[in-house]
């Protein structure tokens, strides 16, 4: 499996997992721990996607050159 597609679909399982957690955190009532440990999950699921997507920009702009 090349590298590329491995970035994709780690990408759409950080994706599916941080709508996992929101959906859990907007209609549960869970306890402070469990809220912050979702939350802090969230952050660095969203950290990682956000470094995959400048990835995917950067190889789209070299391409383009």
């Amino acid at each position: 499996m090349s590298n590329e597609v491995e970035k994709e679909e780690s990408f759409e399982k950080k994706i599916e997992r941080l709508e996992e957690i929101v959906a859990k955190v907007e209609n549960e009532v869970l306890p402070l721990a469990k809220a912050m440990s979702y939350y802090q999950e969230g952050i660095k699921l969203i950290k990682d996607c956000e470094s995959l997507l400048k990835d995917a920009k950067s190889k789209i702009i070299i391409e383009e050159k």
